[in-house]
């Protein structure tokens, strides 16, 4: 993804996207240890996780944390997390535990600063869109309007509410899984979004600001057909 002034010591910067993880009984916790293997094979430099760590029911926060710290050592910049509307339902304050113990930084929103000799990348996440609360203020507070500015949301929805003249060059994005299944002639099963499906899966620009959003890994109970799972790898390169 292309970042406007990036510096050349942030130029390649890569970040692995992971959410959706659905920790529970339609996805066994041997699924997620393979996908921990592959982020370690694929040598990031920052794991982003984009939230629903778990999907129904308190018994999923069980072995979550050992599940989150199979993520986070991979990459020098460790993993940061965002939480998502199934891990309100179930209990975010349970999850964030969880997923701190895991070794992530849960970015409620707020930042964190990466830096490669004397640049800095800042990377943002907020709550969820739909049952947390969303303040886009805080999580950029203090960054320089020439710091090169990443977002973790959980939920796509909010690209189109990004105020006007907030610097966002890339923002991660999970929730929509792609529809869970594609049917013949049909399409998605499930287009979980206002806007239909406009941000359902993929690459978007929506004015200066690059959106991705990811498949993501997981189910919460309805099987994947036609849609693989999904972990992006996003590179930064120079506009």
């Amino acid at each position: 993804m292309p970042v406007r002034r990036l510096a050349p010591e942030l130029v390649d910067y890569r970040i692995a996207l992971v959410t959706d993880l659905h920790h529970g009984p339609a996805v066994p916790e041997r699924w997620l240890a393979y996908v921990a293997r592959r982020v370690a094979d694929l040598s990031p430099d920052l794991v982003v996780l984009g939230g629903d760590f778990v999907s129904h029911s308190r018994s999923d926060l069980d072995g979550l944390e050992g599940v989150i710290a199979q993520f986070t050592a991979p990459a020098p910049d460790g993993a940061v997390a965002v939480l998502g509307n199934h891990d309100h339902w179930v209990d975010p304050d349970a999850v964030a535990a969880a997923v701190e113990r895991g070794g992530a930084t849960l970015l409620t929103n707020r930042h964190v600063l990466v830096r490669r000799g004397g640049e800095a990348l800042a990377i943002a996440g907020v709550d969820d869109f739909t049952h947390g609360a969303v303040r886009l203020d805080e999580a950029f507070a203090g960054v320089a309007p020439d710091v090169p500015r990443v977002l973790a949301s959980h939920n796509p929805d909010l690209i189109e509410y990004l105020p006007e003249g907030l610097r966002v060059d890339v923002m991660l994005a999970g929730h929509t899984h792609n529809g869970q299944a594609q049917l013949p002639l049909i399409g998605p099963v499930t287009v979980p979004s206002q806007f239909g499906g406009r941000y359902l899966h993929g690459l978007k620009q929506v004015g200066d600001t690059w959106l991705y959003v990811s498949a993501g890994i997981g189910t919460a109970a309805i099987p994947r057909w036609r849609n693989p799972p999904e972990m992006p790898v996003i590179r930064l390169v120079s506009d």
